[in-house]
């Protein structure tokens, strides 16, 4: 087992959070559709499945060491699908998919990450847009990865298929790792893997790729990463660990929607979700050990704690923010939607965000590394701990520490509001005053018009950010 090294402490600025989540309409960058709510759970509920029109039923179900056989269903009104929560004794454990695999360890982790990232970003498959061949390809190379270490959850189904959640507009890849004493209770990691194939900023160049390096090849490797890392221990977490690669994210969230609106163990023994979208990039020089987790006070106190430790010790400064900043645009906010603690992991919306200069050459993979780091040991603290979050629906929407820890951020960084044009520059600059107001005003005058200046703030520099030349601020300055 790779011993965590405890990474990214609280990363980056609200702004870089507010606009971090990477679904949007394309080049647009118009923000996806909101997350979907839960409904009352019952068991066996089904619904049609249709895939481009036509009818697909999909039939999942809880494999081994699962003691629950009560399926939460939510409703999501744009996609159909059908699932069934069963018991495992249904599942075929002599399926050729089932996970043999030995973790890399050290310098292979990393290096498997990589290898994961590259073939995901890479020109064959031509940007990963859901229902095309290139998002085949994609989904048969990241099953391959998922059946030397999860075991699929349809049952009855062999291959390559016993890890799809087919939906209307796409295919999750789900696969599981069971738990022990607390088997029929789940720790869900999850990332998405789809991207936008040809239509991005910058196309119309000699490049018309929008490879999705960093949105979100690094997510999924890292999501993978944590999974083997887990599956590969000679105990097993007392939880399961659910894995989820999602589809459809710059659609609107739709693979996670279809998720929660049929979800393939019961929500409400979902204890947590942690999201990784936009990982191992920069935002600017300044901020190169700066990364961001939005929202754990949907846990309460016992994730927030958690995640806190987790990051403890680490090389990175990772930056903690409110729900809020992560304004709804990833999917973590799905699984918030439907009463689930969540946790975003991310790097927020950088230079090459949404362009064909996404690729595998920007990416700073040695704060890749520390990003996992940290997200695996929360994730195994999650699975094994006696101090469960509960969901915090009551939460404000940003706090005085935010505006803390904002105002730090973006007076660290404002060596390189040089590389912005005079209109963003101005922006920047008003925020940093207003920032430091805020802060210098205290804790007892925080209210709400302070809020509305945090979070437009947050937004207007990370779009002064993001409006720069594609550059990974790989080389120290």
């Amino acid at each position: 087992m790779r011993t965590p090294r405890h990474l990214v402490p609280i990363f980056l600025v609200a702004a870089m959070v507010g606009a971090a989540a990477c679904s949007s309409d394309s080049s647009s960058g118009s923000t996806s559709a909101p997350p979907a709510t839960s409904a009352a759970a019952t068991t066996d509920a089904t619904t049609d499945a249709t895939t481009e029109g036509t009818s697909t039923p999909v039939t999942t179900a809880v494999p081994e060491t699962t003691a629950s056989t009560e399926a939460e269903t939510t409703s999501v009104e744009t996609t159909d699908v059908e699932t069934t929560v069963v018991d495992d004794s249904t599942v075929d454990s002599t399926d050729e998919s089932a996970p043999v695999s030995t973790e890399p360890a050290g310098d292979d982790v990393l290096a498997g990450m990589q290898n994961v990232v590259e073939t995901l970003a890479s020109d064959e498959l031509n940007g990963r847009n859901n229902l095309t061949p290139d998002s085949d390809a994609a989904q048969e190379f990241l099953i391959t990865q998922l059946a030397e270490f999860a075991q699929p959850l349809t049952p009855g189904a062999t291959g390559s298929a016993a890890y799809r959640q087919i939906f209307a507009e796409g295919t999750n890849l789900v696969g599981m790792i069971p738990g022990s004493d607390l088997a029929d209770q789940y720790v869900l990691v999850g990332a998405h893997y789809d991207h936008l194939g040809n239509d991005c900023r910058g196309n119309g160049t000699d490049d018309h790729i929008c490879n999705g390096a960093t949105d979100n090849a690094t997510g999924t490797a890292v999501a993978l990463a944590i999974a083997r890392a887990i599956a590969t221990d000679p105990v097993p977490p007392r939880r399961s660990v659910i894995i989820a690669l999602w589809d459809a994210e710059e659609d609107g969230l739709l693979g996670s929607q279809a998720y929660v609106a049929n979800p393939l163990v019961p929500l409400a023994q979902t204890i947590a979700y942690v999201n990784f979208d936009i990982q191992g990039t920069n935002i600017s020089p300044a901020l190169r050990d700066v990364t961001v987790m939005v929202g754990t006070e949907t846990g309460g106190p016992n994730l927030v704690d958690a995640a806190l430790a987790a990051a403890d010790g680490s090389p990175l400064q990772t930056v903690p923010l409110s729900l809020l900043f992560g304004q709804g645009r990833s999917d973590h906010a799905t699984f918030v939607g439907a009463g689930v603690p969540s946790v975003f992991f991310t790097d927020a919306t950088p230079p090459c965000y949404h362009t064909v200069g996404d690729d595998a050459s920007i990416v700073d993979y040695p704060k890749l590394d520390e990003q996992e780091i940290t997200a695996e040991a929360l994730v195994r603290d999650l699975a094994d701990t006696d101090d469960v979050p509960t969901f915090n629906g009551t939460a404000p929407p940003a706090t005085y520490d935010d505006a803390v820890a904002l105002n730090e951020i973006i007076v660290q960084a404002q060596p390189d509001f040089v590389r912005f044009s005079d209109a963003d520059r101005a922006v920047a600059d008003k925020f940093v005053t207003d920032l430091g107001a805020i802060v210098a005003a205290g804790a007892d005058a925080f209210d709400d018009a302070a809020v509305g200046t945090l979070l437009g703030g947050a937004v207007a520099i990370v779009s002064a950010w993001s409006n720069g030349e594609c550059d990974g601020f790989l080389e120290s300055t």
